[in-house]
């Protein structure tokens, strides 16, 4: 699509290593419920590449400034403080790996822009190249058979808001074209991609498009004649999104996001209030990193068995709040203070205005979704933002190089963390499949090698070692199937499944005592639960306890 490599040009290696950062966003799950942990994994190895070529062939060592990194120093301090005072240290540990990672990936791409001439216009390119493939992604996971549809993410939320982020570059790019016919092409393209945001139906994309075209009509001038077609374009979209005709029209066999579904309006309010309640228990310093999981169950009192299980806050820094308290939301604002201090640095740039809009969509994005714990919208953030920095010194040429051993001892065991985590998923999807229809498909040779430690939790907040102990119960080996839902208490108190598996536990088991405790704390969690009820009612009368 571009010429974006020429023969003989310095700094082609920054240019892949750029490039193989975007794309990396885009990875496929590999047989995994989530493809994040395969992304995470992909960014933490080619950083550690890209570092031993830095300091090995080009033998251009850098040295980190720790007096300009300071802010960074004390953060990833009280990083490590926060994950010590979690009820949960795993989850801290695979929230801490994926910080490292990020971190990483700016220090290295950082580097890599500083050698690189025009580099605005190669980053605006690489986007393009990353659009192109997700927007024909998306289309043709449209037309497929599947009855699910998401993108090229496994969430149409954030495969749409990947593709907004990014129209920003394709934009500026197709202003800066030069030759007509490459104009053309890529006025095509930004049509195809804004049909595909429509059809992910996202209303924060519609209304980011909105918001996109808006701020580049007021903020850059020269560039509103090539505004009018594509601004008067996206409000038909934004009109006939709105309508009921276009809804049943593109319907398959899913439904589309209304007020009643888990990213609705209504919930996200639930877990704003839910947020705010447990920052108020502790506003200082929070629960601790990725807390917000399992604490989140706290005290969710409902009429019946079904609970929502708001995995993120969706809001950043309300999760922020929560899990590390003030202290920890008011380091992550100054990161953004920063931000918008060198954006308006140069504000003569030609970048200044894509920034800026970038910048909003990024902020907005963050107050009601939760794209710094999602690779394919935040590190093409983390990208800009080591574009942004890159007039600021935070290295210096040194003999002696340091950047070298801190990255790589951070990001090793952050790899390896990230494959446990792929592994996990990747039974997962067997193990709660076999619950939902009460089978038992793997034996126990198989369960035995099975990690359930790091990580703990499954993608549904329910500890893996809940589910690992049905198969124990199935093959009659009490002992141990109790042994591991009471680590999964320890590790999850707040969890159901885990309470339910216990009970079943007890009561095959004769332990009535045990049994009556446990079911009078879930009829008093789910007074109406008419199973409930009955078993209270059985082991009373065992017991010879009136009520």
């Amino acid at each position: 699509m571009f010429k974006i490599f020429k023969q003989n040009e310095k700094c082609s290696v920054e240019k892949i290593y750029l490039l193989f950062v975007s794309l990396s966003t885009l990875l496929p799950g590999f047989g995994a419920i989530d493809n994040n942990p395969v992304r995470w994994m992909s960014l933490g190895f080619i950083a550690i590449l890209y570092i031993l070529y830095n300091n090995f062939i080009t033998k251009d060592k850098l040295k980190i400034n720790f007096e300009k990194s300071v802010i960074v120093i004390l953060s990833s301090i009280y990083l490590v403080f926060s994950s010590l005072i979690s009820d949960n240290s795993s989850e801290s540990i695979i929230s801490i790996y994926k910080l490292i990672i990020i971190i990483s990936v700016f220090y290295t791409c950082y580097i890599a822009v500083k050698k690189i001439d025009n580099v605005f216009i190669f980053i605006c390119q690489i986007f393009t190249i990353s659009i192109f493939i997700e927007s024909a992604y998306t289309l043709l996971d449209f037309i497929s058979i599947n009855e699910s549809f998401t993108g090229i993410s496994q969430n149409r939320n954030i495969s749409s808001s990947s593709l907004v982020f990014k129209l920003v570059f394709l934009i500026y790019l197709i202003d800066n074209s030069k030759l007509f016919s490459t104009k053309l092409v890529l006025k095509i393209l930004e049509v195809v991609v804004l049909f595909s945001i429509i059809l992910l139906q996202s209303r924060l994309g519609l209304i980011s498009v909105l918001t996109i075209y808006l701020l580049y009509f007021i903020l850059m001038k020269p560039l509103r004649k090539n505004i009018y077609i594509s601004l008067l374009i996206s409000s038909l979209f934004f009109l006939y999104f709105s309508s009921n005709d276009f809804q049943n029209k593109i319907e398959k066999t899913y439904s589309f996001q209304n007020l009643g579904d888990d990213d609705s309006t209504i919930q996200r309010l639930s877990f704003y209030q839910k947020s705010i309640s447990l920052f108020n228990e502790n506003p200082l310093y929070g629960h601790g990193l990725g807390s917000w999981k399992y604490k989140s169950l706290q005290n969710d009192n409902t009429e019946n068995k079904k609970i929502l299980v708001p995995y993120y806050a969706h809001n950043d820094f309300l999760q922020t709040l929560m899990e590390m308290g003030i202290i920890g939301l008011l380091i992550y604002l100054i990161f953004f203070l920063l931000l918008i201090r060198n954006i308006l640095s140069f504000r003569n740039h030609t970048a200044f205005t894509p920034m800026i809009i970038v910048l909003v969509l990024v902020v907005y994005n963050s107050l009601i979704n939760f794209p710094i714990h999602r690779t394919q919208e935040y590190i093409p953030f983390i990208m800009c933002c080591s574009f942004i920095f890159s007039k600021r010194v935070f290295t210096e040429k040194d003999k002696k190089s340091n950047l070298l051993t801190i990255m790589l001892m951070l990001l090793i065991p952050s790899i390896i963390i990230a494959k446990n985590e792929y592994s996990a998923l990747k039974v997962q999807g067997i193990l709660m499949n076999d619950y939902t229809n009460n089978k038992f498909s793997l034996d126990l040779k198989q369960i035995e090698k099975i990690g359930y430690k790091l990580p703990n939790l499954a993608s549904n907040a329910v500890p893996i070692s809940t589910y690992l102990s049905r198969y124990y119960f199935n093959e009659k080996k009490i002992y141990e199937s109790i042994k591991l839902l009471n680590y999964s208490l320890s590790i999850n108190k707040y969890d159901l499944m885990t309470k339910e598996l216990q009970l079943k536990n007890y009561i095959f088991t004769n332990q009535n005592n045990k049994a009556y405790e446990l079911v009078k704390d879930l009829l008093s969690e789910y007074p109406n639960n008419k199973n409930y009820s009955q078993i209270f009612q059985v082991i009373s009368r065992d017991l010879e306890i009136k009520d």
